[in-house]
């Protein structure tokens, strides 16, 4: 604006100096400039917010209000934070552990609780769920950190300690892209009285449930099933049998009369978690700063001959890459050990054959798995797809996919972003019941990965079809499968 306005006045002005820093003419095109752009940037937000589709903040809140009567679609509060085996409970072999026993983190007071029913092992220890009582970031705690029972079980010891950090929800409230999303959704289809978007809306109102599909006569006429899912990664999704039970009560008041009645057809569905993996190999554009950190070597990558945890020493049986370095990233493709595909730095270099890692891979190498190189493209890209297969919505930012969780962390608005994936769902073949994906589809991967700036080509190795979840007949019908990711393997194409 000021270059433009200055170039105004000198044409205007030949003789006046405008072209001078801290000229008079200078600093009054510099007020002026300011003054517009601000003029301008309030007419743009003014325009996005008088639009539902594109309001974000406070005017969003307020379309909600507008669209949500009886406040099924406002915008959510904090929530708790919980995580799939992170306590390890210690006690004597066959003593019961149960749904729902109250926790304490002493030093912080916040209280928790056991996420799952299960029994005490012969190893002596067992690994629960864990779920947050109180609400919000501050239930977000470190891996280490422990917790006690607050009225210990018989067989039970006192102290659980975290062996996973509490690092899925607990957010102190609903970001605005997934409560435009909640919006938009209303507005294509309101309430109608028990129509297939209102049990979608009664299970999304409650603060636990980030996403939730709806199944109409799918066990026969006047059925309806219901999934609901948390946010997180894999398994962590699933509602546990005590949370489904407490959304079946939640329904059965706000449903009509003939699915909600006792005994009547209207079921929260188990889910079935699977693990499905993904290999994408990639072709950067040539530009130096999406290079790969190191050059591959064709048909040879270097393998795991041993790794020590201890000292995050890895040993390959030949001399490494000359190309490799400190700094540089590496992926490790699971051949023998079911790894995750995450970069992982090199700290420093060891003998003519060993790397030393910043850091210890999520699951320990096994000898036999490979060694490729990784790059500044595999984070983002990595990031995405796991994003999608999580259930997040995945949206097309200036320099690629930016999953809603990675917005989130990072305070990016998402509302005026255009939608490149919606999330993954549970089973829904062919589309049978709605507009969501039940699937990990190779178009989609496509479509994340070409849209990653610096992504000149790419292949699929991995899944080698589409991946469709199983919606399973009677007699398992109590149940649908949810596909969850069990590796993303990001990769140069050589």
């Amino acid at each position: 604006m000021f270059d433009e306005i200055r170039a105004f006045a000198k044409a205007l002005l030949p003789t006046r100096n405008f072209g001078s820093a801290r000229s008079t003419g200078w600093k009054f095109i510099k007020t002026f400039a300011a003054g517009v752009t601000d003029n301008h940037a309030h007419i743009s937000a003014a325009s996005k917010d008088a639009n539902p589709g594109t309001a974000s903040g406070t005017a969003l809140d307020g379309w909600i209000d507008v669209f949500a009567p009886g406040g099924n679609r406002k915008r959510k509060g904090a929530t708790p934070a919980r995580k799939t085996n992170a306590g390890r409970v210690r006690g004597n072999t066959g003593s019961p552990i149960s749904y729902g026993e109250l926790l304490v983190h002493r030093p912080s007071g916040l209280r928790y609780q056991i996420g799952e029913t299960t029994t005490m092992p012969v190893a002596e220890f067992q690994d629960v769920d864990i779920i947050a009582i109180d609400t919000g970031s501050q239930t977000r705690l470190a891996k280490g950190e422990v917790l006690e029972f607050l009225s210990t079980p018989a067989g039970l010891q006192k102290e659980v300690e975290l062996q996973l950090a509490l690092d899925e929800n607990g957010f102190d409230s609903e970001q605005d892209g997934a409560a435009s999303n909640r919006l938009l959704d209303a507005i294509r289809e309101p309430q109608a009285g028990g129509n297939q978007a209102d049990y979608v809306a009664w299970s999304e109102a409650l603060d636990t449930i980030d996403s939730a599909y709806c199944y109409p006569c799918r066990a026969g006429v006047a059925t309806v099933d219901v999934v609901a899912l948390h946010a997180g990664a894999g398994s962590a999704r699933s509602l546990s049998d005590g949370e489904r039970a407490e959304l079946l009560a939640v329904l059965q008041d706000l449903a009509p009369i003939t699915p909600a009645a006792p005994g009547g057809a209207l079921r929260v569905l188990k889910t079935i978690a699977t693990g499905v993996g993904t290999e994408v190999l990639i072709v950067p554009d040539g530009a130096p700063q999406n290079a790969f950190d190191w050059e591959d070597i064709a048909g040879s990558p270097p393998v795991v001959l041993t790794w020590v945890a201890g000292t995050r020493t890895m040993t390959f049986p030949i001399p490494r890459p000359p190309t490799m370095k400190a700094g540089d990233r590496i992926v490790i493709r699971g051949l023998a050990s079911s790894q995750q595909g995450e970069p992982i730095f090199i700290e420093s270099l060891s003998g003519s054959s060993a790397i030393v890692l910043q850091a210890e891979p999520v699951i320990a190498p096994a000898p036999g798995d490979q060694i490729y190189a990784g790059g500044p493209l595999t984070a983002a890209i990595r990031d995405a797809l796991i994003g999608h297969i999580n259930g997040e919505t995945v949206y097309l930012g200036a320099t690629g996919p930016v999953p809603a969780s990675t917005a989130a962390a990072s305070g990016l608005s998402l509302v005026n972003l255009p939608v490149l994936a919606r999330g993954m769902g549970p089973a829904n073949p062919g589309g049978r019941y709605g507009a969501w994906a039940g699937g990990l589809f190779r178009s989609t991967i496509a479509q994340i990965v070409m849209s990653t700036r610096g992504v000149r080509n790419h292949s699929i190795a991995a899944p080698l079809t589409d991946q469709e979840a199983i919606d399973y007949e009677f007699p398992l019908d109590y149940q649908v499968q949810l596909n969850v990711f069990s590796f993303v393997l990001v990769r140069r194409s050589i």
